[in-house]
């Protein structure tokens, strides 16, 4: 069996390479019931609707400037590609929730940010 290290996936941000420290992705699908008389007792659903939610973390890249590693805000839309390796890629159109930049006295600097899904979403 074949593994993929953690070390080989990234992640773009509207064409921006990020620095990435990690990045995770959960897809939820959202059920709707649709029992009926007909459904002779037993419970039948649907899929409705799909999203996927994550965060990224990344370090602050200086060559960019703090706001072109990636040029992003929270409520901004942006085109993400999630890289998992040389291969394979999510790719999808986010809508980013929080963005949290890291700056301790003594350490490097970084930041986070957290999306959701809008419109459909592929891996390939």
């Amino acid at each position: 069996m074949a593994y993929l290290c953690g070390s080989s996936g990234y992640v773009e941000v509207g064409g921006v390479r990020l620095d990435v420290t990690s990045w995770d992705a959960t897809e939820t699908a959202e059920w709707s019931e649709t029992t009926n008389t007909g459904s002779a007792g037993y419970k039948e659903s649907i899929t409705c609707k799909k999203v996927m939610t994550g965060t990224v973390s990344f370090d602050f890249d200086a060559v960019l400037g703090p706001k072109s590693a990636p040029d992003i805000d929270a409520g901004d839309s942006v085109a993400l590609i999630l890289h998992t390796n040389a291969s394979g890629a999510y790719t999808l159109t986010a809508n980013i929730q929080t963005l949290a930049w890291t700056q301790p006295a003594t350490d490097k600097i970084s930041c986070t940010f957290t999306f959701e899904s809008t419109g459909a979403y592929a891996y390939a």
